[in-house]
């Protein structure tokens, strides 16, 4: 059994979040398999991020400026967009001077000696009667990876929530809240109010330091008071400070998304950390992000977003009208099951002068149905495909050179366009 399909035998439940409700989530697990492996997380020095929006963008962000600044970075980011490798990365100076958007990745050989090391261990917990899953199983191996591995610094992106997220069983030294918004409500509650506090469960103890981005007065009271309880003065970021930032990532949300992590960075600074402003700058220059705003075709231009919820999505329309004004937008939306399309749609109705409708080839897709596609678009031309495959082929069929195809809905989605974009099949429509 390879370590790939060994990862897979496990539950995973980042297919299967449209069926949960919150009470599978537990630390406890976790922190069993960590203490067998001598508690590699203990030993590191963690930034962690939580949020709604852009966790990931201030991730790369984050890894990308230190290793420029001559660090060696642990990376660890969740979902994939095509192969589980991308979730773990250690990133120095030198992988960034390949200029690859998956650079640093951890290898088949090391995934596989990892796992090994891993396996006596779940097996006797198997045996004792205890259950992992997949993304437990997988944090684990990247703690004890990056511990192996020796790196300077950590980050590690929540896979969801916080409080109860199994990457909240290490312990940080800062912690990063990035804006907040409505988003798996079923897991995490109906309010910003309750998911603010699910995303603060980051913050644990009064030796962190921690940075919230700009939220809303309800997400903020609830980040300030659980600062509070430990005693702990958040930094909050006023990107205002930060405009003149030269980033690649487009969008002014991207913007914040890099005052956020040069603020964390500053702090990393002010404990002694040698990063210069110049390592700042060539490290948000040279931040690769696959899968946000990227141009996967020229000609007609393509782009492939992973926007997945109403705040999001806003943010989308908005660059897209910014970075192509008067242009027509032919938009290709599929959903995850978990998510609000009357709400996405909501913010997308405007942007598309053609919609296809479509679904990835994943247990959560969410299925269109016909007579939904004029109640979400009305007045639209709109179609449905029954794959992402079809979706672009259509797109393109419709589309002349100026258009601008705009492929959104997930990161599911996404890993999908960016696969067809490349491939023969497609190429043979153009």
């Amino acid at each position: 059994m390879t370590p790939h399909e060994y990862l897979d035998s496990f539950t995973n439940f980042e297919t299967q979040l449209h069926k949960l409700g919150g009470k599978e989530f537990d630390l406890s697990r976790v922190s069993e398999l960590l203490g067998l492996l001598g508690d590699p997380q203990k030993d590191l020095k963690i930034i962690h991020v939580a949020g709604t929006k852009g966790k990931g963008s201030t991730c790369a962000f984050l890894s990308h400026i230190l290793a420029q600044a001559g660090y060696r970075v642990g990376l660890y980011t969740s979902p994939h967009l095509h192969r589980v490798n991308e979730r773990i990365r250690i990133l120095d100076k030198t992988v960034l001077e390949r200029r690859e958007d998956f650079a640093g990745c951890i290898t088949d050989e090391q995934l596989a000696l990892v796992v090994n090391h891993l396996r006596p261990h779940i097996a006797g917990m198997l045996n004792r009667g205890s259950f992992l899953t997949y993304f437990e199983v997988l944090t684990a191996a990247a703690l004890y990876f990056f511990k192996q591995e020796k790196m300077d610094l950590v980050i590690l992106e929540v896979g969801l929530g916080g409080r109860l997220d199994t990457t909240n069983a290490a312990p940080s030294a800062i912690a990063v809240i990035t804006p907040v918004s409505l988003d798996h409500m079923k897991i995490l509650g109906e309010t910003i109010a309750k998911i603010t506090a699910e995303k603060a469960g980051i913050i644990k103890n009064s030796r962190q330091q921690v940075v919230t981005a700009p939220q809303t007065a309800g997400a903020m009271s609830v980040i300030v008071n659980r600062c509070h309880e430990f005693g702990i003065t958040p930094v909050l970021v006023e990107p205002g400070k930060y405009r003149d930032l030269k980033v690649p990532l487009k969008g002014d949300h991207q913007k914040v998304n890099a005052a956020v992590a040069v603020r964390t960075v500053e702090l990393l600074r002010d404990q002694g950390y040698k990063i210069n402003d110049e390592d700042i700058a060539r490290g948000l220059k040279h931040t690769r992000w696959a899968g946000r705003f990227e141009v996967v075709r020229q000609e007609p231009l393509v782009i492939a977003d992973g926007a997945h919820n109403a705040a999001s999505a806003r943010a989308l329309a908005k660059t897209v009208r910014d970075e192509y004004p008067g242009r027509r937008v032919i938009l290709v939306l599929g959903l995850s099951a978990d998510k609000d399309a009357q709400a996405v749609a909501g913010e997308l109705k405007d942007l598309g002068g053609i919609v296809i409708l479509t679904k990835a080839g994943h247990a959560r897709a969410y299925v269109f149905k016909p007579a939904q596609a004029q109640q979400l678009f009305p007045g639209r031309e709109c179609a449905i495909t029954a794959n992402v495959k079809e979706a672009l082929e259509l797109a393109l069929s419709k589309a002349n050179k100026e258009d601008v195809i705009v492929v959104t809905g997930s990161l599911f989605i996404v890993a999908e366009a960016r696969t067809q974009c490349t491939s023969l099949i497609l190429q043979k429509t153009l």
